[in-house]
Protein backbone atom coordinates (compact mmCIF):
# COMPACT_ATOMS: atom_id res chain seq x y z
CA UNK A 1 0.00 0.00 0.00
CA UNK A 2 1.35 3.51 -1.05
CA UNK A 3 2.04 5.64 1.96
CA UNK A 4 -0.55 9.29 1.35
CA UNK A 5 0.14 12.23 3.75
CA UNK A 6 -2.54 13.08 6.35
CA UNK A 7 -4.62 16.41 5.94
CA UNK A 8 -6.59 18.77 8.56
CA UNK A 9 -10.01 17.13 6.90
CA UNK A 10 -9.12 13.87 7.41
CA UNK A 11 -7.62 14.36 10.61
CA UNK A 12 -11.15 16.00 11.80
CA UNK A 13 -13.20 13.42 10.83
CA UNK A 14 -11.23 10.75 12.79
CA UNK A 15 -11.88 13.22 15.68
CA UNK A 16 -15.90 12.75 14.97
CA UNK A 17 -15.41 9.23 14.73
CA UNK A 18 -13.78 9.17 18.02
CA UNK A 19 -15.74 10.53 20.25
CA UNK A 20 -18.83 8.86 18.36
CA UNK A 21 -17.07 5.43 19.89
CA UNK A 22 -16.66 4.30 16.74
CA UNK A 23 -13.39 1.89 17.37
CA UNK A 24 -9.80 2.08 15.36
CA UNK A 25 -10.33 -0.58 12.97
CA UNK A 26 -13.78 0.47 11.66
CA UNK A 27 -12.75 4.08 11.38
CA UNK A 28 -10.37 2.77 9.02
CA UNK A 29 -12.33 0.78 7.39
CA UNK A 30 -14.73 3.66 6.75
CA UNK A 31 -11.86 6.09 5.61
CA UNK A 32 -9.65 3.96 3.85
CA UNK A 33 -6.70 4.34 5.36
CA UNK A 34 -4.02 2.04 7.64
CA UNK A 35 -5.70 1.16 11.05
CA UNK A 36 -2.29 1.75 12.78
CA UNK A 37 -2.43 5.07 11.67
CA UNK A 38 -6.16 5.75 13.11
CA UNK A 39 -4.48 3.91 16.32
CA UNK A 40 -2.09 6.51 16.72
CA UNK A 41 -4.03 9.47 16.67
CA UNK A 42 -7.41 8.13 18.92
CA UNK A 43 -4.42 7.54 21.38
CA UNK A 44 -3.51 11.32 20.98
CA UNK A 45 -6.75 12.30 20.84
CA UNK A 46 -7.34 9.86 24.29
CA UNK A 47 -4.33 12.10 25.89
CA UNK A 48 -6.43 15.24 25.23
CA UNK A 49 -4.07 16.68 22.41
CA UNK A 50 -7.08 18.95 19.70
CA UNK A 51 -6.92 18.33 16.20
CA UNK A 52 -4.92 21.43 15.62
CA UNK A 53 -2.24 20.60 17.77
CA UNK A 54 -2.18 16.72 16.61
CA UNK A 55 -1.41 18.36 12.64
CA UNK A 56 0.97 21.46 13.71
CA UNK A 57 2.61 18.59 15.22
CA UNK A 58 2.13 16.23 12.07
CA UNK A 59 3.28 19.55 9.92
CA UNK A 60 6.72 20.14 12.00
CA UNK A 61 7.34 16.09 11.62
CA UNK A 62 7.01 15.91 7.99
CA UNK A 63 9.42 18.73 7.22
CA UNK A 64 12.22 16.28 8.47
CA UNK A 65 11.24 13.36 6.60
CA UNK A 66 12.55 12.23 3.10
CA UNK A 67 15.99 12.01 2.10
CA UNK A 68 18.47 14.84 3.24
CA UNK A 69 19.86 16.43 0.21
CA UNK A 70 23.35 15.10 -0.59
CA UNK A 71 26.54 17.44 -0.68
CA UNK A 72 30.01 16.89 -1.38
CA UNK A 73 33.36 18.14 -0.27
CA UNK A 74 35.08 20.62 -2.52
CA UNK A 75 37.90 18.22 -2.45
CA UNK A 76 35.53 15.14 -3.91
CA UNK A 77 34.05 17.93 -6.77
CA UNK A 78 37.65 18.47 -7.33
CA UNK A 79 38.69 14.90 -7.46
CA UNK A 80 35.28 14.37 -9.79
CA UNK A 81 36.23 17.12 -12.39
CA UNK A 82 39.61 15.79 -12.59
CA UNK A 83 38.56 12.49 -13.03
CA UNK A 84 36.24 13.37 -15.84
CA UNK A 85 38.67 15.17 -17.82
CA UNK A 86 41.17 11.85 -17.86
CA UNK A 87 38.14 10.24 -19.49
CA UNK A 88 36.10 8.98 -16.44
CA UNK A 89 32.25 8.90 -16.93
CA UNK A 90 29.40 9.43 -13.92
CA UNK A 91 29.10 5.75 -13.10
CA UNK A 92 32.91 4.71 -13.22
CA UNK A 93 33.58 7.18 -10.66
CA UNK A 94 30.49 5.87 -8.48
CA UNK A 95 31.32 2.24 -8.88
CA UNK A 96 35.18 3.00 -8.18
CA UNK A 97 34.71 4.79 -5.18
CA UNK A 98 32.00 1.98 -4.03
CA UNK A 99 34.87 -1.26 -5.20
CA UNK A 100 37.54 0.72 -3.03
CA UNK A 101 35.27 1.49 -0.08
CA UNK A 102 35.73 5.55 0.02
CA UNK A 103 34.26 6.92 3.02
CA UNK A 104 32.93 10.05 0.45
CA UNK A 105 31.40 8.57 -2.04
CA UNK A 106 27.82 8.80 -3.93
CA UNK A 107 25.62 7.08 -6.16
CA UNK A 108 25.62 7.29 -10.28
CA UNK A 109 22.12 8.67 -9.84
CA UNK A 110 23.38 11.52 -7.45
CA UNK A 111 26.10 12.39 -9.38
CA UNK A 112 23.89 12.91 -11.97
CA UNK A 113 21.57 14.79 -10.05
CA UNK A 114 24.93 16.94 -8.85
CA UNK A 115 25.34 17.79 -12.95
CA UNK A 116 21.80 18.88 -13.10
CA UNK A 117 21.91 21.22 -10.41
CA UNK A 118 24.91 22.55 -11.67
CA UNK A 119 27.46 20.98 -8.56
CA UNK A 120 29.30 19.62 -11.38
CA UNK A 121 30.31 20.73 -14.81
CA UNK A 122 27.95 19.06 -17.83
CA UNK A 123 30.78 20.13 -20.56
CA UNK A 124 33.09 17.72 -18.62
CA UNK A 125 31.17 14.59 -18.87
CA UNK A 126 32.10 12.14 -21.36
CA UNK A 127 30.43 12.13 -25.00
CA UNK A 128 28.21 9.08 -25.90
CA UNK A 129 27.40 7.51 -29.44
CA UNK A 130 28.88 7.82 -32.29
CA UNK A 131 27.95 9.95 -35.50
CA UNK A 132 27.05 7.99 -38.18
CA UNK A 133 28.57 8.54 -41.64
CA UNK A 134 27.39 10.75 -44.04
CA UNK A 135 26.03 8.97 -47.09
CA UNK A 136 29.64 8.00 -47.81
CA UNK A 137 29.46 4.63 -49.78
CA UNK A 138 32.72 2.10 -49.22
CA UNK A 139 34.48 2.18 -52.82
CA UNK A 140 37.13 -0.18 -51.81
CA UNK A 141 35.82 -3.65 -52.34
CA UNK A 142 35.65 -6.27 -49.03
CA UNK A 143 37.56 -9.12 -48.61
CA UNK A 144 36.01 -12.35 -49.11
CA UNK A 145 38.98 -15.10 -48.96
CA UNK A 146 38.64 -15.32 -45.24
CA UNK A 147 38.17 -17.27 -42.02
CA UNK A 148 35.03 -15.76 -40.58
CA UNK A 149 33.96 -14.97 -37.22
CA UNK A 150 31.43 -18.03 -36.77
CA UNK A 151 34.53 -20.50 -37.18
CA UNK A 152 36.49 -18.67 -34.71
CA UNK A 153 33.41 -19.64 -32.45
CA UNK A 154 33.67 -23.25 -33.04
CA UNK A 155 36.93 -23.15 -32.66
CA UNK A 156 37.76 -21.07 -29.61
CA UNK A 157 34.69 -21.67 -27.71
CA UNK A 158 34.98 -18.84 -24.97
CA UNK A 159 36.02 -15.90 -27.33
CA UNK A 160 32.38 -14.62 -28.32
CA UNK A 161 31.60 -14.79 -24.27
CA UNK A 162 34.57 -12.82 -23.49
CA UNK A 163 36.14 -16.05 -20.87
CA UNK A 164 39.11 -16.68 -22.38
CA UNK A 165 42.08 -14.12 -22.49
CA UNK A 166 44.08 -13.10 -26.02
CA UNK A 167 41.22 -12.81 -28.31
CA UNK A 168 41.15 -9.42 -29.66
CA UNK A 169 38.96 -7.41 -32.27
CA UNK A 170 40.22 -4.90 -34.76
CA UNK A 171 39.64 -2.07 -37.12
CA UNK A 172 41.01 1.32 -37.98
CA UNK A 173 39.32 4.83 -37.54
CA UNK A 174 40.04 7.48 -40.25
CA UNK A 175 40.80 10.94 -40.55
CA UNK A 176 40.01 14.13 -42.01
CA UNK A 177 38.49 13.38 -45.76
CA UNK A 178 38.98 9.93 -45.08
CA UNK A 179 42.89 10.36 -45.54
CA UNK A 180 44.06 8.66 -42.92
CA UNK A 181 44.23 5.99 -40.67
CA UNK A 182 45.04 3.91 -37.40
CA UNK A 183 44.22 0.44 -36.28
CA UNK A 184 42.50 0.07 -33.83
CA UNK A 185 42.55 -3.35 -31.17
CA UNK A 186 41.00 -4.28 -28.16
CA UNK A 187 41.18 -7.60 -26.00
CA UNK A 188 37.82 -8.97 -25.26
CA UNK A 189 38.52 -10.12 -21.80
CA UNK A 190 39.95 -7.22 -20.67
CA UNK A 191 38.48 -4.52 -22.99
CA UNK A 192 42.15 -3.13 -23.51
CA UNK A 193 43.29 -1.32 -26.11
CA UNK A 194 45.94 -0.71 -28.16
CA UNK A 195 46.08 2.22 -30.81
CA UNK A 196 48.94 1.32 -34.02
CA UNK A 197 49.92 4.37 -36.23
CA UNK A 198 49.36 3.48 -39.70
CA UNK A 199 47.47 4.37 -42.92
CA UNK A 200 44.79 3.57 -45.07
CA UNK A 201 47.11 1.06 -47.22
CA UNK A 202 47.28 -2.44 -46.27
CA UNK A 203 51.07 -2.76 -46.29
CA UNK A 204 50.93 0.06 -43.91
CA UNK A 205 48.10 -1.87 -42.18
CA UNK A 206 50.05 -5.06 -42.52
CA UNK A 207 53.39 -3.70 -40.78
CA UNK A 208 51.87 -1.63 -38.00
CA UNK A 209 49.98 -4.87 -36.73
CA UNK A 210 52.77 -7.39 -37.52
CA UNK A 211 55.24 -5.06 -35.76
CA UNK A 212 53.45 -4.49 -32.60
CA UNK A 213 52.70 -8.86 -32.81
CA UNK A 214 56.23 -9.10 -32.68
CA UNK A 215 56.66 -7.62 -29.83
CA UNK A 216 53.76 -9.61 -28.13
CA UNK A 217 55.73 -12.78 -27.56
CA UNK A 218 55.59 -13.04 -24.21
CA UNK A 219 51.66 -13.53 -24.23
CA UNK A 220 49.46 -15.62 -25.20
CA UNK A 221 47.29 -14.00 -28.38
CA UNK A 222 45.33 -16.16 -29.99
CA UNK A 223 43.29 -14.94 -32.50
CA UNK A 224 42.68 -11.38 -33.97
CA UNK A 225 39.05 -10.72 -35.73
CA UNK A 226 38.69 -7.49 -38.27
CA UNK A 227 36.08 -6.29 -40.42
CA UNK A 228 36.21 -6.72 -44.03
CA UNK A 229 37.82 -3.40 -45.09
CA UNK A 230 40.43 -3.85 -47.53
CA UNK A 231 43.11 -2.83 -45.22
CA UNK A 232 43.33 -5.97 -43.78
CA UNK A 233 43.61 -7.73 -47.06
CA UNK A 234 46.90 -8.92 -46.09
CA UNK A 235 45.90 -10.79 -43.43
CA UNK A 236 47.68 -14.44 -44.72
CA UNK A 237 50.76 -12.54 -44.55
CA UNK A 238 50.75 -11.37 -41.00
CA UNK A 239 49.62 -14.75 -40.00
CA UNK A 240 52.73 -16.64 -41.68
CA UNK A 241 55.19 -13.96 -40.47
CA UNK A 242 54.05 -13.38 -37.35
CA UNK A 243 56.10 -14.55 -34.38
CA UNK A 244 52.78 -15.57 -32.20
CA UNK A 245 51.09 -18.49 -34.10
CA UNK A 246 47.64 -16.72 -34.23
CA UNK A 247 44.66 -17.11 -36.15
CA UNK A 248 43.26 -13.87 -37.98
CA UNK A 249 39.18 -14.05 -38.66
CA UNK A 250 36.37 -11.53 -39.87
CA UNK A 251 33.29 -10.73 -39.15
CA UNK A 252 30.08 -10.46 -41.34
CA UNK A 253 30.13 -7.94 -44.10
CA UNK A 254 27.89 -5.23 -42.79
CA UNK A 255 27.75 -6.72 -39.32
CA UNK A 256 29.45 -4.40 -36.94
CA UNK A 257 27.83 -5.61 -33.67
CA UNK A 258 29.79 -8.73 -34.37
CA UNK A 259 32.75 -6.55 -32.84
CA UNK A 260 30.64 -4.47 -30.44
CA UNK A 261 33.92 -3.82 -28.39
CA UNK A 262 35.68 -2.64 -30.81
CA UNK A 263 33.13 -0.16 -32.19
CA UNK A 264 32.73 0.86 -28.60
CA UNK A 265 36.24 1.61 -28.15
CA UNK A 266 36.10 3.23 -31.10
CA UNK A 267 33.15 5.38 -30.04
CA UNK A 268 35.56 6.31 -26.69
CA UNK A 269 39.10 6.86 -27.99
CA UNK A 270 37.38 9.54 -30.98
CA UNK A 271 36.93 11.84 -28.11
CA UNK A 272 40.52 12.41 -28.67
CA UNK A 273 40.81 11.43 -32.44
CA UNK A 274 38.14 13.39 -33.76
CA UNK A 275 36.79 12.54 -37.54
CA UNK A 276 37.80 15.58 -38.62
CA UNK A 277 41.23 16.16 -38.09
CA UNK A 278 44.54 14.73 -39.94
CA UNK A 279 45.30 11.43 -38.04
CA UNK A 280 48.53 11.30 -39.14
CA UNK A 281 49.67 13.83 -37.40
CA UNK A 282 49.43 12.07 -34.05
CA UNK A 283 52.96 9.76 -33.07
CA UNK A 284 53.16 6.68 -31.98
CA UNK A 285 54.20 7.69 -28.26
CA UNK A 286 50.92 10.47 -28.56
CA UNK A 287 48.52 7.35 -29.32
CA UNK A 288 49.90 5.50 -26.53
CA UNK A 289 48.98 8.44 -24.16
CA UNK A 290 45.45 7.99 -25.48
CA UNK A 291 44.81 4.48 -25.19
CA UNK A 292 46.92 4.34 -21.77
CA UNK A 293 44.42 7.01 -20.47
CA UNK A 294 41.27 4.71 -21.52
CA UNK A 295 42.58 1.66 -20.52
CA UNK A 296 43.01 3.47 -16.75
CA UNK A 297 38.83 4.47 -16.92
CA UNK A 298 37.26 1.64 -14.70
CA UNK A 299 34.51 -0.33 -16.70
CA UNK A 300 30.87 -1.82 -15.32
CA UNK A 301 31.28 -4.82 -17.05
CA UNK A 302 34.72 -5.37 -15.32
CA UNK A 303 32.92 -4.93 -11.77
CA UNK A 304 34.77 -1.66 -11.81
CA UNK A 305 38.54 -2.86 -12.41
CA UNK A 306 40.60 -0.62 -15.24
CA UNK A 307 41.14 -3.01 -18.43
CA UNK A 308 44.79 -2.15 -17.14
CA UNK A 309 44.60 -3.94 -14.08
CA UNK A 310 42.68 -6.73 -15.98
CA UNK A 311 45.81 -7.23 -18.43
CA UNK A 312 48.30 -6.82 -15.78
CA UNK A 313 46.24 -10.06 -13.91
CA UNK A 314 45.97 -11.94 -16.47
CA UNK A 315 49.59 -11.74 -18.41
CA UNK A 316 52.09 -10.39 -16.16
CA UNK A 317 53.15 -7.60 -17.78
CA UNK A 318 52.61 -3.47 -17.54
CA UNK A 319 51.51 -2.74 -20.65
CA UNK A 320 50.83 -4.18 -24.22
CA UNK A 321 51.40 -0.83 -25.99
CA UNK A 322 53.79 -1.09 -28.67
CA UNK A 323 57.16 0.56 -28.64
CA UNK A 324 57.06 4.61 -29.33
Amino acid sequence: MSYHHININQLTNIESNYYLGVNARECARRMKIGKDKVYTYYRLLKKGFSVEEIYFNYKQNKKRCGRKEITLSQQKVQEIHELLGQGWSLDAIAGRDKLMGHSERVSTKTLYKLVKNGSIDAKKLRRKGKNNPKNHKETRGRINDCKTIHERDKQYLKASMNQEYGHFEGDTIVGKNRQSAIVTLVEKKSKYIVLLKASRKSQDVKDATLNWLNEQVEIGIKTITFDRGKEFSRWKEIEQESKIPLEIYFSDPGAPGQRGLNENSNSIVRQDLPKSTDLSVHSQKKLNEIAMKYNRVPRRSLNYYTPEEIMKKATGLDSLLPIA
